[in-house]
């Protein structure tokens, strides 16, 4: 198929005639390809359009420096779509256990335990490499009957009425659909083009992440530190198992630090790194790059606008401190997929409106605690502290509260 113009350097070359499908996705990341996919084994014809190339399909040396914590519904729904089944069980890692650590511990006080045994599940959810999910996507749809990929194209009008909805791309051709979904992240160019507006918040915080080998075994435990640094400012560190003795960081803290942690060689920023989590893990070694992503809060006022639908991040993002922004997201189509079958438009006001109050109750739910936990611990106050730290300890204590927040965390 032609690739876009504007791609190659060539004139753009020009289409007679549209393409007409029952769904099209502008993104073909995690959450655009799974619907995609989703979609058409339901028997619909649909377009998926991106403006990056396809990704390579071969492995790159080491781990990836992006991890995602998948809970078990994504898991078993991915499964249900012959899409994890191409996912190297070898690169991942199931997570049995999680201890999360207060920010001024008394001697004598235990972490908050979730154990996955006690709550009489297999996991509380699965480390994966965000390109080893997206490989096992990507050949999982090359092998899907009705679907259409479409990259590099690039997307420059949208125009949708009460019958239809209609993409224009950069090198002429139409893409006429009974509903538009996107699934092209933060700065979606789809929620923007339908007017949908956003509200929301920088943290003044960056996630820091790294991959790093260890002497001691994690034992597919995954711990999390609810930290003060020394300039007063409040940090979030979690540990996540890889394979072998390793492990994933993702380390919340304020952006000057952050940049400070960046920018230090490599033996100060383990030694730090080790230092902040209580020398768990005995010695460590950085493998691969640390880097650095900005944390907001961001929200769209609607998650519907007549034909066009946004889903996954072009929706919301959350704070990284409970690992649920792929969840969310896979979540979001997932409830879609579901909520379109059996119905002969794709674009039927009444059931987009019914999975926008869904999705938008779950997202409640989870940036209630996500926003709410991040305010907390970024009170630097002692009192308030002294206060979190005792409430972290009752909810240890008693055996209801742990099995409580599996049950939420592992919902998506």
């Amino acid at each position: 198929m032609p690739s876009d113009g504007a791609a190659t350097g060539r004139p753009p070359l020009r289409y007679a005639s549209e393409m007409k499908v029952d769904v099209a996705i502008v993104g073909a990341g995690l959450t655009g390809l799974s619907l995609a996919i989703a979609l058409c084994r339901a028997g619909r014809r649909v377009a998926v359009v991106d403006a990056r190339a396809g990704r390579p399909d071969e492995r790159g040396a080491g781990y990836d420096a992006r991890i995602y914590a998948i809970g078990p519904p994504a898991v078993a729904w991915l499964t249900d779509l012959k899409v994890w089944q191409g996912v190297d069980t070898g690169r991942t890692v199931r997570v049995e256990e999680m201890r999360i650590h207060g920010d001024a511990p008394r001697a004598g006080d235990g972490p908050l335990e979730l154990s996955a045994y006690r709550a009489g599940i297999a996991e509380l959810c699965t480390i994966a490499e965000e390109s080893e999910i997206g490989r096992a996507l990507e050949r999982a749809a090359q092998h899907t009957g009705g679907l259409d990929l479409l990259r590099p194209a690039r997307c420059v009008s949208l125009a949708h009425d009460e019958h239809q909805a209609r993409l224009t791309l950069g090198d002429g051709r139409e893409v006429c659909a009974q509903l538009i979904v996107g699934c092209d992240g933060a700065n979606s160019w789809t929620r923007d083009a339908a007017g949908i507006g956003t509200r929301g918040e920088g943290y003044g915080q960056t996630a820091v992440v790294a991959n790093l080998a260890c002497r001691a075994p994690h034992r597919n435990r995954a711990t999390q530190w609810f930290g003060i640094e020394e300039d007063g400012a409040s940090s979030v560190l979690a540990w996540l198992p890889l394979p072998g003795d390793r492990v994933s960081i993702v380390w919340s803290v304020a952006d000057a630090l952050a940049a400070r942690l960046l920018a230090m060689p490599e033996d100060e920023f383990v030694a730090r790194l080790r230092v902040a989590g209580n020398h768990l893990l005995g010695d460590m070694r950085l493998e691969g790059p640390r880097l650095g992503f900005a944390l907001r809060r961001q929200v769209a006022a609607s998650f519907v606008a007549g034909r066009v639908a946004i889903a996954g991040d072009a929706a919301h993002q959350v704070h990284p401190l409970a690992g649920q922004g792929l969840n969310l997201g896979l979540g979001d189509v997932r409830s879609l997929a579901a909520g379109l079958d059996g119905t002969l438009d794709c674009g039927e006001r009444r059931r987009l409106r019914a999975w926008e109050r869904e999705r938008k109750a779950a997202l409640s739910e989870m940036v209630g605690v996500t926003h709410g936990l991040q305010r907390l611990f970024s009170q630097p106050h002692p009192a308030v502290r002294a206060l979190r730290n005792l409430g972290l300890q009752a909810a240890a204590r008693l055996p209801l509260i742990p099995s409580f927040l599996v049950s939420g965390a592992t919902r998506a």
